[in-house]
């Protein structure tokens, strides 16, 4: 018997945190099936499950990208103002 290579996940969810999760999902234009998989990709990626440690990491990778986005400087002192501010 051949091993399939897919997986089909079933799990129960009460109704009010699912329709809190997708109103948040739809905002930014996905689906919540297609979001959940993101987010297990990037767990696996980056070997962590934190939200806001998958968001710095994405941030700064999207400014590596682009260095117009955000903000750098030249002189920790400044920087650190702003960071304090």
């Amino acid at each position: 018997m051949a091993v399939s290579k897919t997986v089909t996940c079933s799990f129960t969810l009460d109704r009010e945190t699912y329709d809190a999760f997708k109103s948040i999902v739809v905002k930014n234009h996905e689906n919540v099936k297609g979001n959940l998989i993101r987010y297990m990709k990037d767990v696996i990626q980056f070997e962590t499950a934190n939200a806001a440690t998958l968001a710095a990491i994405k941030e700064v990778e999207e400014m590596k990208k682009n260095p117009s986005v955000g903000k750098s400087y030249s002189d920790v002192d400044r920087m650190m103002e702003d960071l304090l501010a």
